[in-house]
């Protein structure tokens, strides 16, 4: 059947996973600022963006909002997906609705599935190739409602055996590269095309090794306008990026495509997502271009030309960030991300030896014990995952139906533990703790944190002596940057470690600075505090607390009890023990209280460690992702007593500012200091008391007053929380101006108009983006007041061009009978 050229562009979304272990929280990470971490950060510059990219007219105003994913054939990885959903799970409700639009627009959706955690499918044996295929694609039904016709190997790593598991596993198709093709079978006749030649113009047939006829469809995309978009500017202009898929076009009835990571499009390449949406949405189709994807595309277009793959340098499968195969993945190669004149990869080899040491004894304690509760071990683990996407479920019902009989809760446990020391072997293998220059980057320490979460779940089921043998593997290892695998081990690893009893006396010592809820989530625990009680005397804030632990994943529970101090200032002190019953616990907190104010701190501490201890803990048990937070807060005591020290240093300094002024002579730097210091005080102390809802820019006359004053003086002003204040109003605002409730008498346009104008006095700079999208959203579906939003369009950047569309989009449906 016969179309017009076919153009697709895949994008490959993935992060690895950068969480915790122990506690499932990604701390922050010192490279990736001013965010948090990497996945805020490329979420900010390249997933969010996708899901609505602008297209501007000549004017740099927005003509346009368009959801790239709704025209990009996609995958996401399951693990980066797992924290959108966390995080930002309106960017993946847009991923998801685009998918249904495609489905409804090509009768098949864009997104395929992933390989669960990156894995080298090639490298891993059998049973964890399976689980990874089967995890993936039972993770793409959990997100997308339907099952997935492909699913993507990680670095389109393959061989024979892999592609046989994805025929036996339902998939249709499969995406590789050019280089990975070794031979065409065209009139009978096999060509060799292992030197890249292969015609990417069509898909392949790929027949099971096994003789059964069974087959899978196999795309090999351009290389040429892959790298040309990965590295050579094509992303420079929608026009750019256009003309090379319209030279390598074949014209009517063919097929041209390029696969790339995600991340080109906004993180790799500013403004890549904008040159996307337009050459996708308007330059393509100007040329005449049918934009599709895969599926739909076989459904025209059914494969009729044998293909194999090849083995690889040493027979062990090939990708396409490996020009010898897969071997970046398990030896030095060659192929590697730079480094210092020397360096070498060779610790890549004795890395895998070392977890693969690993993952055989974990196999085989697992198969063993849970072999004495299940007959098909290694079935209950691939189905495991429906626990994982929701932990919610009843673990009970799911063993009953995975084993045909009810197990009581010491084998439930155990069945639970077994599974997450499963998952640990598993994510272990994640790609990317090979793929760098050194053993010592972020991305190998974070699977040898994997590896130290295994060992610390075969502990847990009393399989000792595990880690003498890793760690003398790990010494193979040796670092570019000095030291070796087992140094590493112990300096990033063990630190990292949180285990119940840390996590008890963070919430305690949390407990102190904030009021907490009397359950909630936090670490991969529920936790509950069955008894608390906290009151400050004098200086001395004590909290004495009974508190339980729940496992999410096992259900394994434990309760401890504790008593937390604040001293003042960054004075912080707990001790806990397992809660020793009601009757000693009531005991214990009551000779502490009857201490408080009787007698000296020394003596209440001793107390406190006769009846609680004797573990004790301070800051250094709060977790990672608490301290900046703690740290504020412990400050906030001392704000106040430095506020008006800072006024003090100001006035004294205010009338030498005046005269140097008047003189026109530049202030010295530590006149400066003195006036940012009050100055910003102040800022923070005017914003601080605004109002959370509506908008009345006489509540911010003294903070403009404030931030004038501060520009005479040249001083910077902290403007982060300022700037979310106001776009957590904006955002109020806009809901009333989109036909959302707005109280008697108010006037979110107005207030909207207001507070952009308030905004540009206080020199903030808001992300008006979201604002945008909910005018669009409110244009579109006709819920906003046309006449009045010009002003509000012109203010948030918004092209006249869009008031114009609504106008006629109004008019037809005014003019429809129905």
């Amino acid at each position: 059947m016969s179309h017009p050229p076919a153009l697709i562009i895949h994008g490959h979304f993935y992060q690895p996973p950068r969480d915790n272990p122990w506690s499932g929280i990604v701390d922050r990470e010192p490279s990736a600022a001013p965010f948090h971490d990497w996945n805020e950060r490329i979420n900010r510059e390249c997933y969010r963006p996708n899901g609505w990219a602008r297209i501007y007219d000549d004017g740099g105003e927005v003509v346009s909002i368009v959801n790239n994913y709704a025209y990009l054939s996609f995958n996401f990885g399951p693990t980066l997906l797992g924290w959108l959903a966390a995080n930002d799970p309106r960017t993946l409700q847009r991923i998801v609705e685009a998918d249904q639009l495609s489905c409804r627009t090509h009768g098949h959706g864009n997104a395929i599935a992933q390989g669960y955690n990156h894995a080298i499918l090639p490298l891993c044996n059998d049973r964890d190739t399976r689980t990874l295929v089967r995890w993936g694609q039972a993770e793409f039904r959990h997100r997308f409602g339907r099952d997935a016709a492909a699913l993507w190997l990680p670095e389109t790593a393959c061989d024979d055996r892999v592609l046989g598991v994805l025929i036996d596993e339902g998939l249709k198709f499969a995406l590789l590269a050019p280089g990975q093709a070794s031979r065409v079978k065209i009139d009978g006749t096999w060509r060799d095309v292992s030197d890249g030649s292969i015609d990417t113009c069509r898909p392949y047939k790929y027949l099971h090794r096994d003789g059964s006829g069974r087959s899978i469809a196999l795309f090999f995309y351009s290389g040429a306008i892959s790298r040309a978009i990965a590295f050579e500017g094509a992303l420079s202009s929608s026009h750019v990026l256009v003309d090379r898929f319209e030279r390598a076009s074949g014209g009517d009835g063919t097929l041209v495509h390029a696969v790339t990571d995600g991340e080109s499009y906004g993180h790799h390449f500013k403004f890549g997502d904008r040159c996307l949406a337009h050459g996708l949405t308007v330059e393509a189709e100007r040329r005449g271009f049918w934009v599709t994807n895969y599926e739909a595309l076989l459904e025209r277009h059914p494969p009729d030309i044998e293909v194999e793959v090849g083995g690889g340098d040493d027979g062990k499968g090939t990708s396409w960030s490996c020009a010898h195969g897969v071997g970046r993945w398990y030896r030095d190669c060659g192929c590697h991300t730079g480094g210092k004149a020397g360096w070498n990869q060779a610790w890549r080899t004795p890395l895998r030896a070392a977890l693969d040491g690993l993952r055989d004894r974990a196999a085989a304690i697992y198969e063993r014990r849970m072999g004495d509760l299940a007959a098909d071990p290694w079935g209950v683990r691939d189905a495991y995952i429906e626990l994982v996407l929701a932990r919610q479920t009843d673990r009970s019902a799911f063993f009953e139906r995975e084993l045909g009989r009810r197990l009581d809760d010491a084998e439930q446990l155990e069945a639970l533990r077994l599974l997450e020391m499963q998952r640990s072997a598993m994510l272990m293998y994640t790609s990317c703790g090979w793929f760098f220059n050194d053993l010592s980057g972020i991305e190998t320490v974070q699977i040898l944190r994997y590896a130290g979460r295994l060992l610390d779940q075969l502990e847990a089921v009393d399989e000792h002596g595990a880690e003498e043998p890793l760690l003398a593997q790990l010494a193979e290892a040796t670092s570019n940057r000095g030291g070796n695998g087992a140094d590493l081990y112990r300096r990033e690893v063990l630190p990292a470690r949180i285990d119940q009893t840390r996590l008890a006396a963070h919430i305690s010592l949390a407990g102190l600075r904030r009021e907490l809820d009397g359950e909630g989530e936090l670490a991969g625990y529920r936790y509950q505090l069955a008894e608390h009680t906290k009151k400050t005397h004098g200086r001395i804030t004590l909290a004495t607390t009974h508190l339980t632990l729940e496992h999410l994943a096992t259900t394994e529970r434990s309760a401890f009890a504790s008593c937390a101090l604040h001293f003042g200032g960054v004075d912080l002190h707990c001790v806990l023990k397992r809660y020793p019953g009601a009757e000693a616990f009531a005991v214990a907190t009551r000779r502490i209280w009857q201490a408080v104010g009787r007698g000296s701190l020394l003596t209440l501490l001793r107390i406190a460690e006769e009846e609680l201890g004797p573990q004790d803990y301070g800051l250094e048990a709060v977790l990672p992702s608490a301290r900046a937070g703690i740290g504020r807060a412990l400050f906030d005591d001392l704000r106040e007593r430095y506020g008006v020290q800072y006024e003090a240093m100001y006035q004294d300094a205010r009338q030498v500012i005046a005269q140097f002024h008047d003189a026109g002579l530049p202030l010295p730097q530590e006149l400066i200091s003195a006036a940012q210091l009050a100055l910003a005080y102040r800022f923070d102390e005017e914003l601080s008391g605004a109002p959370a809802a509506g908008f009345d820019p006489s509540d911010y006359q003294r903070a403009v007053d404030i931030a004038r004053e501060a520009q005479r003086h040249g001083c910077e002003l902290r403007r982060a929380s300022a700037c979310h204040h106001f776009e957590a109003l904006l955002a109020q605002l806009m809901d009333g101006v989109c036909g959302g409730s707005a109280d008697d008498g108010d006037d979110p346009l107005s207030e909207a108009l207001s507070l952009l104008d308030t905004a540009e006095q206080l020199q903030l700079s808001l992300d008006r983006e979201p604002a945008q999208e909910k005018l669009f959203a409110g244009l579109a579906a006709g819920a906003c007041e046309i006449p009045r939003v010009e002003e509000l369009m012109s203010a948030l950047g918004i092209s006249r061009r869009v008031l114009a569309q609504a106008r006629r989009t109004a008019g037809s449906s005014a003019d429809d009978p129905s």
